[in-house]
């Protein structure tokens, strides 16, 4: 036998009796009632299980979760130290290193009569170290070089040398 290939009606095709049903379903009964639920709820003790071995265990938890966690923070602050010291350390180079090179450059600049530019030198270096006698002197001196050409410089000057002394 082959297959139906769409090339008319086969003879087997409608001449094929259905299959006979193995077994009858019986009708269903429109509505079945549940039986009553007859248990009651309340509350009662639990097992006695071992709760010695759960109390020692929880304790014993937390006292290593704690030891834990201080030697965390121990490990922390140490970090955080170390790192102080250096950030600090390092910042006192670098302000050592900018402070030598603005004195020299403000010197360099001072002999070359490029006043203006020496006394801009010199305020940068003021800032990083304000109280600085050398420095505070070629301040002095600057300014009252400048004192001669603008009167603005010469509020300046009396700034300085008031509060110097």
């Amino acid at each position: 036998m082959m297959g139906y290939m769409g090339f008319g009606m086969q003879r087997w095709i409608y001449s094929r009796n259905p299959k006979k049903k193995l077994y009858e379903r019986k009708n269903l009964k429109p509505f079945t009632p549940l039986q009553h639920y007859s248990r009651v709820f309340k509350l009662q003790p639990s097992i006695t299980e071992n709760k010695r071995s759960h109390g020692f265990l929880t304790i014993l938890f937390v006292v290593i979760a704690l030891i834990m966690v201080f030697l965390a923070f121990q490990n922390f602050t140490n970090y955080s130290n170390r790192y102080n010291r250096l950030v600090y350390n390092k910042t006192i180079i670098e302000n050592n290193a900018a402070f030598n090179f603005l004195m020299n450059s403000g010197k360099n600049r001072l002999q070359g009569n490029r006043v203006y530019d020496a006394y801009s030198e010199f305020k940068l270096a003021q800032v990083i170290y304000p109280k600085n006698k050398e420095l505070n002197q070629l301040l002095i001196e600057t300014l009252s070089i400048l004192c001669e050409t603008n009167n603005n410089y010469c509020v300046e000057l009396d700034d300085l040398l008031s509060s110097n002394f």
